[in-house]
């Protein structure tokens, strides 16, 4: 084998390399990103798990861009920059979301939020807030717990039917007299049942009493307006009382405000009632005391005779008296009129009288 031989090959296996590659790249979609122009846009997520440069970034199902740089942020999340084609447009109302398959690969995917026209692209330095959808290892080893539960549960309600099943058969299989019992108990039951629906057939089975009853309910809206009637005087004597304790929550009030004074006033005329009835006990004391005056004046007839006699006395010299007054006054009254009458002096003076 000569060298031209040799290059020959080589030259093959290199243009059929790039013709594979070629396909490879037109069917992954890859070729478009070679020539078609991008911009970066920039998304946060808390936990970017299986993201890394390359991750395919889809809109609505279709490949829009790749990832192109993975880094952590300052306030411990997760920066992400996706290069996104140049005709695609991103809004502020789509949210980016990562999503695991079962086999561990990664993509973002933009979901769109509630459309309110019109829609706002987003800033160039604009950062998108992203959620992370749940791994479904990480579902089903969450779930784990509960289908352990889930199946406890049935065991317990397998068993719980097992017995009800075993219950069931020695009820009604005889092995039990328990569902004898209580037929015995429903058939005493239905003739109790049919004896109170006799006695109803007999009551108003009877005309009389058929008429009776309607008369009684004719006459109910009459009791009731009467009742109603009761009632509305009743609440016009509660409201009348209401206004006579009110009343008497004013005359009472002041009583209680002036409580203490006039309990001190109370006990000052109670004090000099008391010295009063004192004095009382002493009088009546002296005056059945047969030694003082008042006693014998009420107990010795003769000291009453000679207050009579002495005031009988005192009338009789009164009456005695009298003439000598007016006696008197005759004279005074001629003195006073004719002064010379009184001796020589008056006699010599000349003078007029008084009057």
């Amino acid at each position: 084998m000569n060298d031209r031989v040799m290059q020959f090959r080589v030259g093959v296996m290199v243009l059929a390399t790039a013709i594979i590659a070629g396909i490879l790249i037109v069917l992954f979609g890859d070729l478009p990103s070679l020539v078609q122009a991008t911009y970066p846009l920039k998304l946060s997520f808390a936990d970017a798990r299986g993201v890394s440069d390359g991750t395919p970034v889809r809109k609505n199902g279709i490949l829009v861009g790749r990832v192109s740089k993975v880094q952590l942020d300052e306030r411990g999340g997760v920066s992400v920059v996706a290069d996104i084609d140049s005709y695609v447009p991103i809004y502020k109302d789509e949210q980016p979301r990562i999503v695991t398959t079962l086999l561990g690969d990664a993509e973002i995917q933009l979901v769109p939020g509630r459309i309110v026209p019109p829609r706002q692209r987003v800033a160039p330095e604009e950062v998108l807030v992203g959620q992370v959808a749940r791994d479904p290892f990480e579902i089903f080893a969450t779930l784990e717990p509960k289908f352990s539960a889930t199946l406890d549960s049935l065991t317990e309600a397998s068993g719980s039917v097992s017995k009800l099943s075993t219950n069931l058969d020695r009820l009604f299989l005889g092995g039990d007299d328990s569902f004898e019992r209580m037929v015995g108990k429903t058939e005493a039951a239905l003739d109790s049942f049919s004896l109170a629906m006799n006695n109803i057939n007999d009551v108003m089975g009877d005309p009389n009493a058929r008429e009776k009853l309607k008369a009684t309910i004719t006459e109910m809206p009459a009791v009731l307006a009467d009742l109603r009637s009761s009632v509305q005087g009743i609440g016009t004597t509660l409201d009348s009382a209401d206004r006579n304790l009110r009343n008497l929550e004013g005359l009472t009030r002041p009583l209680g405000e002036r409580g203490e004074q006039m309990v001190a006033q109370l006990d000052t005329t109670i004090g000099r009632l008391d010295e009063v009835l004192s004095q009382a006990v002493v009088f009546t004391k002296s005056l059945n005391e047969s030694q003082g005056t008042l006693g014998r004046l009420v107990r010795d007839p003769q000291v009453y005779e000679e207050l009579a006699q002495a005031a009988a006395n005192v009338n009789r010299i009164t009456k005695e008296l009298r003439p000598i007054v007016n006696d008197v006054r005759v004279f005074t009254d001629k003195i006073a009129r004719h002064p010379e009458q009184l001796g020589v002096r008056g006699a010599l003076d000349r003078r007029p009288g008084l009057k």
